[in-house]
């Protein structure tokens, strides 16, 4: 047996897709009519990335020749805009003086090689310009005509083999260039390339390549109703601006937070784009190397979905809001406006206001004098707020869907009481010049009468049969774990009472908030859903009203038997589940430091600290030298730190800035910046628990705070006209969901 384990073994598979990734990059930069000046600034910085690695040249394109240097060819893009080769070459080995007529990018993979200018003389006699340029792995240089485009190469090493690679603005091997002598003579030359039995490189990097998902056909799976992820990676104020109907926001910069949790199958087909940022790729990327394996990319991204015909929505959770709006179109769900129902609180008739959104955003703001009663929670409980039929019951939220589907949902369940949406919610009360309550905390009871309880029950079941819910029993539930379709199990109660107990392997999903937020919750449209909650007494309501919404939307969706659970003697799990997140990048473990060492840091000049915890969290309170990035923005941000002695990634456990440093390592190798990149282990959690201290102000923004899409209807200080603008948005969404006509939806 030999000692050493590896011998025998087989080389890596070379790492083709980085070749790839630079070549779609580039494509993609050129397509954007990126000028000759763009195309040396950025391309050099995509070839930064691509030489840096040296994992990914085959072998068949790494041999020198006796004679003279090899010049493969590993791509030549198909409209000649450019062209990428290896040059190798031997021990000794140079070029004549040429020129390349065409911008040309040069950058070192293995070995050395010295790049001599030249110039001409008075004489007209080609001289040697300056001083010769060493480039060694990792370094880039650039030619360009007329002034910077005639030198002499050569291998800086007598006896070792180097590699460079080289990127043209066309197909260098067909173009008639020139070699020029010291005594002023002009050779013409086409240079071609290196005769060699080579593989199609570009085919061999297929395997590793993304597939393009045309708009069509993408939309063909919608209406199918197959399954599809269609992954918008942007940060979410983009998102919200423009993107498809059933476009699932997961940002690039929470990928590995996100992904196993909201994607559970890793053979989801999962179709990803963004609007020319880039972001695409790397998401593709990353996710590939989560484990998923039919990702594809949208055709032309976001561009192309529009370009194809392809209905464009704003705003965020834009396929529960339109449903909403389908439903009172459909339904005419009864509504007040906020004037009308002021004059009846005014007078003390009898009137109960239930507030349908979740308790944080009653708390912020709310319907004088109502209570806080989860939407999910309304046809289970709102009979102890109401008891007398004669009872007005008025539903709000913040704007519209969730005061009338928490309105329809009581009419639908056959409440004997006057039920009406406050319309417009408290967006409409502020803007009939109403004032709002702040910090209260009236909330519905927590016991139920056992006639109401019962009567709810019947009430919803029917309902949900209606609407077509199916059931599903314990013993059963492993028939629904098909391999070849997604599965999502969700308990759809207030987070106190799922973490008290809830069934295994169930996530929290509180109903109201998953009719609000369905794409959140399940961004796989065509995916299974099976909702609990809970087996205890109040069980079933709130699975059935819920799984009703989500039958009318299209989704195929299972209420689980609670009582058949309880019979089952299932052992409840408590608290919320450890979510499963996946490894570290390769070198981060090495990079962390202590609390302590960052105290030490942060009292010498050159220390940057990058906090890359959301936005809102850090407005509230950060450490008070970080500044605010996204790492959807290293790129952008990283010529700012070009002076920097260190930079220091910190996020709220240090997670996130853990799965970030490779990326501002590469992105910081790109640019040419050679300075290091540490994590603050344990984040800046870490840092309270020593007694570090957190403050609001200074805040130092390096990147746009994108991440988050303020909500017109969200907070106290909303300019008029945006609340107003969104209430307008939403009346002609109806419109927009019949001319996008993907969508799906029936209302019973």
């Amino acid at each position: 047996m030999s000692a050493n384990p590896t011998e025998g073994a087989a080389a890596p598979a070379p790492r083709l897709d980085r070749l790839r990734d630079f070549v779609s990059d580039l494509s993609d930069l050129l397509a954007g009519g990126a000028d000759r000046d763009a195309a040396l600034t950025q391309g050099a910085a995509l070839l930064r990335d691509l030489v840096r690695h040296d994992d990914w040249l085959p072998d068949a394109y790494a041999q020198p020749q006796p004679d003279r240097y090899a010049q493969y060819l590993l791509y030549a893009d198909p409209g000649g805009r450019f062209s990428v080769v290896s040059f190798v070459w031997g021990p000794g080995q140079a070029t004549p003086v040429h020129d390349h007529t065409v911008w040309g990018l040069i950058g070192m993979l293995r070995g050395a090689e010295r790049s001599q200018r030249y110039a001409r003389d008075a004489q007209g006699n080609w001289i040697a310009d300056g001083a010769p340029v060493v480039l060694v792995p990792g370094q880039v240089e650039a030619v360009w005509p007329p002034g910077h485009d005639v030198h002499r190469v050569s291998n800086v090493h007598n006896d070792q083999v180097s590699i460079s690679i080289h990127v043209y603005g066309a197909d260098i091997g067909s173009i008639r260039r020139s070699v020029y002598t010291e005594s002023g003579e002009i050779k013409p030359f086409i240079s071609g390339y290196s005769d060699a039995p080579l593989p199609n490189l570009w085919g061999a990097a297929q395997p590793g390549a993304f597939p393009q998902r045309a708009t069509q056909a993408v939309r063909a799976d919608l209406i199918a109703g197959r399954e599809v992820a269609l992954l918008d990676v942007r940060e979410e104020a983009p998102f919200a601006v423009s993107h498809p109907l059933f476009a699932a926001n997961l940002p690039y910069s929470q990928i590995e937070l996100q992904a196993w949790r909201r994607i559970p199958r890793l053979d989801t087909p999962v179709v990803v784009y963004d609007n020319g940022e880039g972001l695409a790729r790397r998401a593709a990327r990353r996710l590939r190397e989560l484990g998923y394996t039919e990702v594809s990319l949208l055709a032309g991204g976001l561009a192309g979905w529009a370009a194809d015909g392809g209905e464009l929505f704003c705003d965020v959770n834009v396929p529960s809001k339109s449903f909403g709006e389908l439903v009172e179109a459909h339904r005419h769900t009864p509504s007040l406006p906020a004037p009308e129902v002021h004059a009846l609180l005014e007078r003390g008739a009898d009137v109960v206001v239930v507030d349908a959104r979740r308790y944080d955003e009653y708390h912020t703001m709310n319907i004088p004098g109502s209570t806080s009663v989860p939407g999910a929670e309304l046809v289970l409980r709102v009979r102890e707020l109401a008891p007398d039929p004669a009872t007005t019951v008025i539903v709000n939220c913040a704007g519209r869907t969730r005061s009338i589907i928490g309105t329809q949902s009581l009419v639908n369940a056959g409440l004997p009481n006057p039920v009406f949406a406050l319309r417009n919610g408290t967006i409409g009360w502020t803007l009939a010049g109403l004032t709002l309550e702040h910090g209260q905390s009236r909330r519905h009871p927590a016991e139920v009468d056992a006639g109401h309880r019962n009567t709810a029950r019947l009430r919803a079941r029917e309902v949900a049969d209606r609407a077509g819910v199916k059931r599903v029993t314990w013993a059963e539930l492993d028939t629904l774990r098909d391999p070849a379709r997604g599965l999502y199990l969700l308990d759809v109660r207030q987070p106190e009472l799922y973490e008290a107990g809830h069934l295994p392997g169930f996530a929290n999903a509180p109903g109201g908030q998953l009719v609000q937020e369905t794409d959140h919750v399940v961004p796989v449209r065509g995916a299974r859903i099976v909702l609990t909650d809970g087996i205890d007494e109040d069980a079933g309501v709130r699975a059935d009203m819920t799984a009703s919404w989500l039958a009318q939307m299209g989704w195929d969706v299972y209420v689980l038997d609670a009582a058949d659970a309880q019979r089952a003697g299932v052992t409840l799990a408590v608290g919320a589940p450890v979510q499963t997140l996946p490894p570290e990048p390769e070198g981060a473990t090495r990079a962390r430091i202590a609390p302590n060492q960052l105290r030490d840091w942060l009292a010498q000049p050159g220390t940057v600290l990058l906090d890359l915890a959301p936005s809102l969290t850090y407005r509230k309170g950060h450490i008070a030298q970080a500044e605010f990035a996204l790492r959807s923005g290293f790129d952008a941000l990283a010529p700012g730190l070009a002076q920097a002695t260190r930079v220091v990634l910190t996020s709220g456990d240090g997670r996130l800035a853990a799965y970030a440093w490779a990326d501002l390592t590469a992105a910081l190798a790109r640019h040419a910046i050679d300075v290091p990149v540490a994590i603050l282990e344990g984040g800046t959690d870490a840092w309270t628990a020593q007694g570090g201290a957190l403050v609001s102000e200074p805040q130092v923004w390096r990147s746009p705070a994108d991440d988050r899409y303020r909500r017109p209807y969200e907070g106290t200080d909303n300019p008029v006209e945006a609340m107003q603008g969104y209430l307008d948005w939403e009346y002609g969404l109806v419109d927009q969901l019949a001319r996008d006509a993907t969508h799906g939806f029936r209302v019973v």
